[in-house]
């Protein structure tokens, strides 16, 4: 990439991927055509600061479930920059990462609303939001039948000012002129599928049918993970 070449576009979509299910990747793929992503990472996590009391699965499973579902995708990528900190991971240490490894790159954090609603929380949020752009995913509809002022409300507790900039079918752009980073709202077509129901449900012995990928479901099963009797889990 040249000096003068346009930055690639990226998302950054992290979890503990304790599976990945075809929520995770709808999600990706609608986000990725709204805004016009050229590719998105997903970031495991060694461990989310927001879940210090529910320890995932094992790194590697984990790994290859998210290598295996994401093989067909060749704008999908994954960094492996936090399990290798084999630590809590903090988002504003992976950007500092994934920025050095890619300079040319224009990011965007991608967040559910549910998560979007806590971000003011988050360890260095105002650093976060000089850095990288915010995707924020929304269900169908949400937008048209929102009252403008309520959805600026739900900026109010950030440490900067944004302003509608632009208003599309389904999106929404708000645009903060002190860093120049914007923050997009997205309708999305929900799967509502999460991965913890699924874990409930193969301890219970229930089906997962059109929940996960095909070969991540036949991954669990093969390798025991998220029994409910403790049992030795392959490598």
């Amino acid at each position: 990439m040249t000096k003068n070449s346009p930055k690639e576009r990226s998302g950054i979509l992290g979890g503990t991927f304790d599976p990945i299910t075809l929520g995770h990747l709808g999600l990706a793929r609608d986000i990725q055509e709204k805004i016009n992503l050229d590719r998105i990472w997903f970031i495991p996590a060694w461990q989310s600061p927001h879940k210090q009391d529910q320890p995932p699965a094992n790194a590697g499973h984990r790994l290859n479930m998210l290598k295996q579902a994401l093989a067909p995708y060749p704008h999908f990528e994954i960094s492996e920059t936090e399990l290798n900190q084999k630590q809590v991971s903090y988002t504003i240490d992976t950007l500092s990462t994934l920025q050095n490894q890619h300079p040319h790159t224009e990011w965007y954090l991608i967040l559910g609303m549910d998560t979007f609603q806590d971000f003011a929380t988050w360890k260095s949020v105002r650093e976060i939001l000089e850095r990288v752009h915010l995707a924020v995913a929304t269900r169908p509809g949400y937008l048209n039948n929102l009252d403008p002022k309520t959805l600026q409300a739900l900026m109010t507790d950030l440490p900067f000012a944004y302003q509608l900039h632009q208003q599309t079918h389904g999106v929404q752009t708000y645009l903060c002129r002190e860093t120049g980073k914007t923050l997009v709202f997205c309708d999305i077509e929900p799967l509502d599928i999460s991965s913890s129901e699924i874990r409930e449900r193969v301890r219970s012995g229930l089906s997962v049918k059109n929940m996960l990928p095909p070969e991540i479901e036949r991954y669990i099963m093969a390798h025991l993970l998220y029994q409910a009797s403790p049992r030795l889990q392959p490598e």
